[in-house]
Order: C-alpha cells, then structure tokens, then sequence
C-alpha cells in the first residue's frame, strides 16, 4: 500500500529538521571545546601588554584618566575600545583575565553569526547545507591554533577586529534601508579602526563591496569621505615603524606575507618550518586571485560574492601591512599564533566563495559535474587532514603555557617577601622598568586585583593541615647537597592530582620552631620518565625540580629544610614529604 504523500512529506520533513539540529549541534562543537581550553588551561595572572593596562587602572583609580590615555598609541595600534572594554571587564569581575578570555570567545561567536548570515544571502540551496557550510567554517574560525589568542585576554581586540569587518560587511550587504546599512557599516568600521590596526583596513574592504554591488556614486563617494576624515584624526602623533635590519632582503618580505597567510593551517614544528606555510599561504592567494578574475565579467555573480572578496581583500592586506610593519622581527615571526587569528579569515573567505559561485547546474554534463565534486572532496579533505595533524602540536603548546604562567603567578605570588623579580619578569613577559613595576604592583594590591593576593609574610601552611605529610601524592623532596661552599642543590619531584601535572613551582622553608618560612622558590622543571613507568601516566613526566641557593639564604647555624608544592590559582601550598638538616 502506498504511502500518502502528505505522510511522506512529514516524514521527510521530521528527518530534513533532525539533520538540521545535528549540524547545529556539531557547529557548536568547537566552540565548547575552546571554553574547556580556555576553563582549563587560562591562568588569571597579567600577562606581557596587560601590564600597560594596569598603568591606566592606577590612573583611573586616581581619577587621572584622560581622553588621551584612551586615545595614545600602543605597539602600532589604536586601542580606544578594547581599553574601555578592560575597565569594564575590570570593574564586573574584579580584575579577573579569565573573564577577557571568555569575552574573546564571545567576540568570536558573534562573528560565526555573521557568517552563517553571510552563507544564508550569498550561497544558494537548503538550510542544511548552509548549516554544513557553517559547521566546517567554524572548524577553524574556533581552532585550537589561535592558542596564544585564547589564552591572553589583551588579545581580545584582535578577535574585535574580526567582528567589525564581518559586521560591516553583513550591514553593507543586507537588505535594510540605506540610511541603515549605511549606519551599520559605519559604526563597525570606527569601532575596528580604534581597536586594532588592521582596522583600518575595512574602510577600503567595504568600498570594495560597494563597487562589487555596483551602488549609488554618491554612497561610495561619501564612504571615501568618512574614511579619510578618520585617517586625518587617526594618523597625527602615529610613530614610525620599527627599522629594517640591513640584512632583510626583498623577498623576505614574500616568505613573512605568504607564510603569515598560511600559518593556520601548518604550524607543525620541523627543520624547515617556514616552508609549508609559504606554500600553503601561496596557494590560497593565488586560488583567491583567480576565482576574483573569473567574476569581474559576471556582474551578478560578483554582487553575490563580493562580501567574501572584501573579507579575503581585508586579510591580504593586513599580510602585507604585518609583512611592512613587523619584517624587522624576521619571516619567522609571520608563524607567531597570535597572527593566525587574522589570516585565517583568508581561508573562511575562499570557501565562502567557493560555494557563492558553486551554484548546482542540471543542465551540466555528468563528467563536469563529478569532476567538480571531486574536486570539492579534494580540497575539503585536505582541509580537514591539515587541522588533524596541526592540532596535537598546539596541545603541548597549551601545557607549555600554562606552566610557564602559573610559574611567574606563583612567584608573584611571594614577590612582596622575597627577591623573585627576575623570574615572574621572564615568566610573565613584563618589560617594565623597576619603578614603573612597584607602581604596578601597588596598584594590583591596592585595588585588590591578584587572586590570590601578594603575600605579606614567609610563613606557610599545608592546605590539607597536613605539615608531616608521610605520603607521596604530592611528590617527594628527594635530596639536598653541598655543590660548593656557598652553595646548595635541592631536587625532587611534585605533582598536583587536582591538576593532573606539575604544580607552578616548588618553595623552599627553614622551621624557626614555630612555622616553615618561605626563603627560595624552584624555577626548573626536569622530566622523570621513571616516574611515569612507576605510576602508568604521562602526566608525571615533567614533574622533576631542582633549585640551587646560597647558603646566607638561610639563618647560621643548624637548619631543617623542606619543600611546598605551591598551586597557582588558589595560593596553596601542600608540604612534600622528606627533610634535611644543614650542620652549623
């Protein structure tokens, strides 16, 4: 018996919206996965740039702060929003960094919104594809590559930056009236130039749009306008660039542009590391300048593609300004993580194209046809095996990092009781010189912004009240020698369970009979695979410490020492089981 038609329907219906809430779902998918990475492996300590911005807290805090602190120039850009939005963020969470990375996160969400606004008006065919399309795009506009990004919440203007282009370019391109698309267009794009600068960019990427889409003269005249009134405001007091070391040859200007473009998709370490970037970023350029070529003669063709031509105008360019701008730090610099986030707008800009201009033709021949279906699967494939290899590598790039600043929290930590300034400098990328720090570190305790907060005094205690720990979860302070007559070597190894790794240092006390007092903290990790085959697990590899101290460190005379294992994010310290007495 046949099936009535209305009951087929139905059921395709109910089949056509269970693949649809798939996709959806999987398009989410790397977007959980970069809040677990930020929940796991952020570290809510100031971090390089941040720095700078406790300056402007302290001047807030005095009621200083002037349109002019706001408005200065910092590492080449114009930062005028991202500033407001760190006071902000500062104010809502106490001075919390998790918070900016979480907020980074949520820039970039916005910015897949408008994508799949972008896939809905320029690529032709049913929900379910745009929602493929949508969920293989955020494959990498969330990918674990942009770690560095990720983790640093000052980087959220770059994240800004990506938002305002897409955002001017869904307001350019949509079908409300003028005045508003106009409007829209205009506020995404003061808000990205005073945010970052490559910002600057999207004046002429939405010009580009305006010719694409072939609109009124006096549109695109005032456009140029606007833009130039910005430029006169935007440009007065800029500094010069950094200067090019004589030894940069022209075409290291090629390999820094073509390897900044293809970074996304080949971080991966080897001896030649710049050479599958270079390729790879050669490719996309070239394949993004042909498929421009094939539509200048298609006028329609080219009004539906033209917002993913501003997109890959506006990453080209900004290759070639980072290329101008930062060659003086060699080609390899073009592969830093933080500069993927940009480039990898390149490639979310081909596939756009891609399926704009990939319009189902049943009136094609069945060869052409499955030649370009092959193709397509070609080009997807190689796509997805390039994200599977790239992304293991940024894995250990996230442990790296979070041992690296939990190590300069922990001695942040201790920085108000003893003398640990060179190792949280060199851990925590502060370029400070040493008044401009103590006025940073007034600040942060001042307005109470560290968690935990500075300690005031050398005492420790168990977290667990366990000070005669006998057990060996937390490790084991193995040996303490004489390696001169000066100095003393200590060493042994420390594991945090709740962290499944290494704690962020080990801290060295004397007993004055009353209290353990801190007097030195471990700044070296060494590898234990013998730990590893003793417990089954990876995780205690690089659990080894070592520190070598001076003995005026320590009060004369008969001394017991031991060792702490600090965790980070709470200040905790648990003792380590082991002692060892110093003669007089």
């Amino acid at each position: 018996m046949a099936v009535p038609s209305n009951a087929a329907q139905t059921t395709e219906s109910s089949g056509s919206a269970r693949l649809n809430g798939l996709l959806f779902l999987v398009a989410f998918l790397p977007i959980v996965l970069i809040a677990v990475i930020i929940s796991h492996y952020g570290v809510n300590v100031p971090y390089g740039d941040e720095w700078w911005i406790i300056t402007l807290l302290g001047k807030w805090d005095a009621h200083q702060l002037t349109f002019a602190d706001f408005y200065a120039v910092h590492n080449g850009h114009r930062i005028l929003i991202p500033r407001l939005i760190y006071l902000g963020l500062t104010q809502l969470t106490h001075g919390n960094l998790k918070a900016e990375m979480f907020f980074s996160l949520c820039l970039c969400i916005l910015t897949s919104a408008g994508i799949y606004l972008l896939i809905r008006r320029t690529v032709s065919g049913s929900t379910t594809k745009h929602l493929a399309l949508w969920a293989f795009i955020n494959l990498f506009l969330f990918s674990p590559i942009q770690a560095e990004n990720w983790l640093w919440g000052f980087q959220l203007q770059v994240f800004l930056s990506n938002l305002c282009i897409v955002g001017a370019v869904v307001c350019i391109t949509s079908e409300a009236k003028l005045f508003v698309r106009f409007a829209g267009a205009l506020a995404f794009a003061l808000a990205g130039t005073f945010s970052f600068g490559n910002g600057l960019l999207i004046w002429p990427a939405v010009f580009l749009v305006l010719i694409c889409r072939r609109e009124r003269f006096a549109v695109s005249a005032a456009w140029i306008a606007i833009a130039l009134l910005v430029m006169l405001a935007y440009l007065p007091g800029y500094p010069a660039r950094e200067p090019t070391p004589a030894s940069t040859q022209w075409f290291d200007y090629l390999l820094y542009f073509a390897g900044f473009l293809g970074a996304p998709l080949a971080r991966i370490p080897n001896s030649k590391p710049l050479v599958l970037p270079v390729m790879l970023g050669s490719i996309l350029v070239a394949g993004y300048l042909w498929i421009s070529a094939r539509l200048v003669s298609r006028r329609e063709a080219l009004r539906k593609a033209a917002p993913w031509l501003a997109l890959g105008a506006y990453t080209i360019a900004s290759a070639a300004m980072a290329s101008v701008a930062r060659i003086h730090s060699g080609p390899m610099h073009a592969l830093d993580s933080r500069y993927t986030t940009v480039s990898l707008v390149l490639l979310v800009s081909l596939i756009g194209l891609v399926a704009s201009i990939t319009t189902p033709n049943p009136g094609a021949a069945p060869a052409r046809s499955g030649k370009r279906r092959v193709l397509m699967g070609i080009g997807v494939g190689s796509l997805l095996i390039l994200y599977t290899i790239n992304a293991p590598f940024e894995l250990r790039y996230l442990r790296l990092n979070r041992s690296f600043r939990e190590r300069g929290k922990g001695a942040l930590e201790f920085s108000a009781v003893l003398d640990l300034d060179q190792l949280y400098r060199a851990s925590l990328l502060i370029r400070h010189d040493p008044d401009s720090l103590t006025r940073c570190l007034g600040v942060l305790d001042r307005l109470k912004l560290l968690d935990p907060p500075r300690r005031q005094t050398l005492a420790l205690d168990d977290a667990e009240g366990r000070p005669k720990r006998a057990t060996d979860e937390y490790g084991m302070f193995e040996n303490l020698k004489l390696e001169n007559a000066d100095f003393l070597v200590a060493s042994g190894w420390s594991y945090l369970p709740g962290e499944a790794g290494p704690p962020a240092c080990v801290v060295l006390a004397y007993n004055t009979g009353q209290e353990w007092k801190a007097f030195a903290v471990s700044d070296v990790i060494g590898r234990r695979p013998d730990l590893t085959t003793r417990y089954k697990n990876q995780s205690y590899l690089e659990t080894g410490w070592t520190l070598t101290f001076p003995r005026n460190l320590l009060p004369p005379g008969e001394q017991e020492v031991s060792a702490w294992a600090l965790e980070a994010s709470h200040g905790h310290t648990y003792r380590l089981p082991g002692s060892f007495r110093l003669p007089r």
